[in-house]
């Protein structure tokens, strides 16, 4: 009994010891400068991106230019000139033809026109004493400096107005003879007048630059040395107008 009692104790002493050794292991204070902390292996460093290849940004698209260069704008125009103050039934409405040219900046135009025209006069209803049958008055003009403003970027229309002075000479029946080395000849004699004139209309684009051009002109001409008082009369008209741009 007794030996099973020692052998017995021995074994428990045996589980007991190395548990209690372990326990006192992991009690033990921590030592100045020591650490029990378990070492852990530093996290490495992310993976390099891929090379993504960028493309370089987009080149700027070059500046509009603050002046445009000129081109020409030109139209033909067939009217018919009314006077205001008038009897009708003396001065009847007549006709006239011009042209108009310019440099076309795209907003504005900057140029001139010159034209003729006629006017029929009725002597048989004038009144005038003696005078009979029917005779035009003709002008020819010269518009400068006409300016011109207009929308160009619209795509069926060109639709614009100006303004200009005129420079007209005038003629009814007055003649005078003029002589030279060898013959005379009888020549019409015209008379000036200083004016103005302001134009709108609408130029509808057939093809390519070329517009059939409507508008209607308002003009006045002071006395000068033709009229005795100052006159105004209206014209509409219908053209040809041809813009050309660089």
């Amino acid at each position: 009994m007794g030996v099973k009692s020692l052998k017995l104790a021995t074994l428990c002493l045996g589980f007991v010891l190395p548990a209690s050794f372990v326990s006192a292991q992991w009690d033990a204070p921590t030592e100045p400068g020591t650490s029990t902390t378990a070492t852990v292996a530093p996290t490495p460093p992310p993976a390099p991106a891929e090379m993504v290849e960028t493309p370089p940004p987009p080149r700027g698209e070059p500046a509009e230019k603050a002046w445009q260069e000129a081109g020409f704008t030109w139209a033909l125009q067939i009217g018919v000139p009314i006077f205001l103050d008038v009897p009708r039934d003396v001065v009847k409405a007549g006709a006239d033809i011009s042209w108009f040219g310019g440099a076309d900046f795209g907003f504005f135009v900057v140029g001139g026109a010159v034209g003729i025209g006629w006017n029929p006069i009725d002597l048989n209803n004038s009144g005038i004493a003696g005078a009979s049958g029917r005779s035009p008055v003709t002008r020819l003009f010269l518009s400068v400096p006409e300016v011109r403003f207009q929308v160009p970027d619209l795509k069926v229309a060109l639709p614009y107005i100006s303004g200009a002075f005129d420079i007209n000479f005038w003629n009814f029946r007055e003649t005078d003879l003029v002589c030279g080395a060898w013959y005379c000849n009888q020549s019409s004699v015209y008379r000036f007048t200083p004016g103005f004139t302001g134009r709108g209309g609408v130029g509808f684009e057939v093809k390519n630059g070329i517009y059939i051009d409507v508008g209607l002109r308002y003009s006045f001409t002071g006395k000068g040395d033709f009229f005795q008082q100052s006159r105004w009369w209206l014209t509409p008209y219908v053209g040809v107008l041809v813009r050309r741009r660089k």
